[in-house]
């Protein structure tokens, strides 16, 4: 990466790709998804919007409960997801489960792939120690596990959800760990107790409980947020006003959260966004600004911003490019990358290693490759060693599960329209 090509590069066989018209960016990095759930098709609006996670998870104050059972394997599941964030433009994950050699997995140090080392980020759903449920307002009695202050502390980088709802029981989380005051009482059982992580090396995934005092606080400390509006917007009606967190200063950066509730790609995500803050709060987000959110932002919230997350000398060949067409109206380099549909991806490189080639590049691709239609137009993908079988045969394999190629807008996709 330069700006010039130096007679060193053009000595060392280096190959050139000349670009008209085309704007290369670094791949995208999704800090919030769960890939186990990536053959689970979207859930069916039915109209209700809860207050707290537990509400549609568990069934909490007599909501009903969502089913959203992993749908066949979870080995599967996690590649098809992976295969379907790759062809839309993501390098770099986070998700719970991995698949070695799609995209990097900053949560593993075995999914970090060439040219990252560990240690990994932590990726925390259940920090509170409350999957079986429990909601708490003014005390910390969750589960007898809770992430402490002391564990906290210790973590490279902590992804962790907190406060995902607009009731009291969300805030409550955010005050369990951000004061070591709040709660100073043992739990019978265990736990119990408040503390303050609030640090650098905390990144919050959903935040939708907190207040801008909240906001304030993570900001002065060096927190990090990770948004999912989609999601957010689809469970409980509203999503966070991330202009007032960017103007406070806090590092956001957006995730796709998952399947069921939340958008299949990083560009969904990015037009949802756009549009639930003009319409929830009359505001609007510049395209580069959104671009950072889904590139250097996510990357610095990781702790990987020294390799990934932007094009500079030194940095692992995570890249992208996108082409124009008629149907894309966006002048801005910018927009043009994060809301371009899939058909204008040209080329997705992870580490140097191309996994999808458009028409022109295919002889760049190496290995074991084969074409595919993305709607329209067709590409080369090189997937196969990954995927222990061609990209043809895994699908069919899969028999029939929601798709890895998508239009730009894919089918039964949750809506961003806001309730609340």
């Amino acid at each position: 990466m330069g700006k010039s090509c130096i007679q060193e590069a053009k000595t060392r066989k280096t190959t050139f790709i000349h670009c008209t018209d085309s704007v290369i960016s670094p791949g995208f990095i999704n800090l919030h998804e769960h890939l186990d759930f990536s053959t689970f098709r979207p859930l069916a609006d039915n109209g209700v919007k809860v207050n707290h996670r537990h509400d549609w998870r568990v069934g909490t104050r007599r909501n009903e409960r969502r089913e959203t059972e992993v749908n066949g394997s979870v080995a599967d599941a996690v590649k098809w997801g992976e295969l379907r964030h790759v062809f839309s433009g993501t390098t770099s994950i986070v998700g719970g489960p991995m698949a070695s050699g799609l995209t990097r997995n900053l949560d593993h140090v075995a999914g970090l792939e060439a040219g990252l080392y560990n240690p990994a980020a932590t990726w925390a759903v259940f920090p509170l120690d409350d999957m079986s449920g429990i909601l708490r307002n003014g005390d910390c009695d969750y589960g007898p596990n809770a992430t402490t202050g002391d564990t906290a502390g210790k973590i490279y980088r902590y992804l962790a959800h907190v406060g995902e709802g607009v009731d009291a029981e969300a805030a409550n989380e955010f005050q369990c760990f951000s004061s070591e005051t709040y709660d100073v009482t043992p739990a019978p059982a265990g736990g119990g107790l408040s503390y303050d992580i609030i640090a650098p090396n905390l990144a919050l995934v959903h935040a939708l409980g907190l207040t801008e005092a909240d906001f304030d606080l993570v900001a002065e400390r060096g927190a990090h947020v990770v948004w999912s509006p989609r999601s957010n917007v689809f469970l409980y009606g509203k999503t966070l006003n991330v202009s007032y967190l960017l103007e406070a200063g806090v590092n956001v950066a957006l995730g796709t959260d998952w399947l069921p509730s939340g958008s299949a790609t990083m560009a969904r995500e990015a037009v949802c966004a756009l549009s639930v803050t003009k319409e929830s709060y009359k505001r609007t987000i510049e395209s580069k600004t959104m671009w950072e959110m889904m590139t250097i932002n996510a990357a610095h919230a990781a702790s990987f911003e020294d390799h990934i997350g932007s094009l500079a000398p030194s940095k692992l060949a995570d890249i992208v490019i996108f082409s124009t067409s008629p149907s894309l109206s966006y002048h801005d380099p910018f927009a043009r990358a994060i809301y371009a549909p899939e058909e204008n991806i040209e080329l997705v490189m992870r580490g140097g290693k191309i996994l999808v080639a458009g028409t022109g590049l295919e002889d760049l691709a190496t290995g074991a490759c084969e074409s595919v239609a993305f709607g329209d137009v067709t590409k080369t993908i090189c997937v196969e060693e990954e995927l222990g079988a061609s990209y043809v045969e895994f699908e069919k394999k899969l028999g029939g599960v929601y798709p890895a190629i998508l239009p730009c807008v894919p089918p039964d996709e949750p809506s961003c329209e806001p309730t609340r």
